[in-house]
């Protein structure tokens, strides 16, 4: 079962501004944010995340990955929020067992972890001419496991001079 990743990164690599991402997004970042939604059965963050990003209304379940007892932030509120104490991999792989397609909202270190244990199939980038705050994501992440797609997949998305849409997915392993 796939496991999908979106991102939003400033020219910088840079993920958020004063500690969010919605200033870095445009209407066509959420158009693709939105569809990407509608392909997932489930979405997966991390506690800061949610502490940080309106998470009190999801489409489908909520798993956020947290040390806490409780589910933190503005989802708290969603009733679709489950908590998961396990480490990101193994939160991932759960979640692939139990859901068709899982989608990863969650920052860049989030998205480096599940990268380092070949979790993710296909990773979704808004690539934005803003600089931004990190934490930062690291394209070498992409070097050697995956292939930029062209076009991006998604259909009636169109890149301006301001963003850029990129889908990199996995390349198939040998063996």
């Amino acid at each position: 079962m796939p496991i999908i990743a979106n991102l939003i990164l400033g020219r910088d690599g840079g993920t958020s501004i004063r500690g969010r991402s919605a200033p870095l997004s445009s209407s066509s970042d959420r158009k693709r944010f939105h569809e990407l939604r509608a392909m997932s059965d489930a979405i997966v963050i991390g506690g800061e995340t949610a502490r940080c990003e309106p998470y009190g209304k999801t489409p489908v379940p909520l798993i956020v990955v947290t040390r806490s007892q409780e589910v933190p932030g503005a989802a708290h509120a969603n009733p679709l929020a489950q908590i998961s104490n396990e480490d990101i991999p193994e939160t991932l792989r759960s979640a692939r067992n139990q859901f068709h397609t899982v989608l990863i909202e969650a920052g860049a270190n989030f998205v480096a972890d599940a990268l380092a244990a070949d979790l993710i199939d296909d990773l979704y980038i808004t690539q934005v001419q803003t600089p931004a705050d990190g934490p930062y994501f690291d394209y070498a992440w992409l070097n050697t496991a995956f292939t930029l797609i062209a076009p991006d997949g998604l259909e009636n998305l169109e890149g301006s001079k301001e963003e850029v849409f990129l889908h990199y997915a996995r390349l198939p392993q040998n063996g």
